[in-house]
């Protein structure tokens, strides 16, 4: 991934919909992500699972805000923002949660301009802190209800197979699988070439995809031509996991959550006001 994911994506993962926001704003991530179908198509699932290369493109020696891949299909919506109810989110956050509300919980919040996320901040003093995490970011949307988490993990000097990010990345994985499971992995290999011979003896180059923690991954991902996330969703929650690499060559993993419920609610607000 470029260093750009991502929403996770309108979590605008769900969302940059890389995370709409892949969002309504990310494109969920909806940047044109966001679920664009209130029905159990697979439209709207697929929307938490595109943005996430964006999240493995970035060039820059630090995080960018990411976008969120698509996800799979989130459960069909018609309730509105004041229906929503209050649930546990990651880092001890809480899902729907007002800004103020958010703030009660000694959360000292720090406003960012983020393209597609209304009301997005930094969030420090989390209830619940992950060490391997070092910037978290949050949006709240027009309805001032909490929809969107991403979270940076702190950058690794990795070595050129990227093993280091390789093992956070895995670790992660893992985990979040375990917790929203519909895991899809996807990967986009850079290819090398490779010398050979054809059916007469002469020797020839070819183009084979190159493997994922190769000895040059660390530069593939650094500039792209190397692409690995995966998502994972339940019927509330989707979330993309990425690697990526800064233009530093720092590696690091970068975790984006959406709330498809309150996704679907918000869109179903604006439908419903057209």
């Amino acid at each position: 991934m470029k260093p750009y994911f991502f929403c996770i994506l309108s979590l605008s993962c769900a969302i940059s919909f890389n995370v709409f926001a892949q969002t309504i704003t990310q494109d969920f991530l909806i940047d044109k992500d966001a679920s664009q179908s209130l029905a159990p198509d697979s439209d709207a699932l697929d929307q938490a699972t595109n943005s996430a290369k964006q999240i493995l493109q970035q060039k820059n020696t630090s995080w960018k805000h990411q976008k969120f891949p698509k996800i799979s299909k989130p459960t069909p919506n018609t309730s509105s923002s004041a229906d929503i109810k209050l649930q546990n989110a990651p880092f001890g956050l809480i899902w729907g949660n007002s800004i103020s509300g958010t703030r009660n919980q000694n959360v000292k919040l720090t406003a960012i301009a983020e393209k597609d996320y209304p009301y997005s901040f930094s969030a420090t003093n989390l209830p619940k802190n992950i060490a391997d995490f070092a910037k978290v970011d949050i949006s709240f949307g027009q309805s001032d209800n909490l929809w969107r988490i991403i979270a940076y993990s702190r950058q690794i000097e990795d070595d050129s197979t990227a093993s280091k990010a390789l093992h956070l990345y895995n670790t992660y994985s893992s985990l979040l699988n375990k917790k929203y499971g519909n895991k899809q992995e996807f990967f986009t290999p850079a290819q090398i070439s490779v010398k050979t011979t054809d059916s007469k003896g002469k020797e020839i180059t070819v183009q084979e995809p190159a493997p994922i923690g190769n000895p040059n991954f660390l530069n593939q991902l650094k500039s792209g031509e190397a692409v690995l996330y995966s998502t994972y969703n339940n019927q509330e929650v989707g979330a993309a996991l990425a690697v990526n690499v800064d233009g530093s060559g720092k590696s690091y993993i970068v975790i984006d959550y959406k709330n498809l419920t309150i996704m679907n609610a918000q869109e179903q607000e604006t439908l419903d006001a057209l």
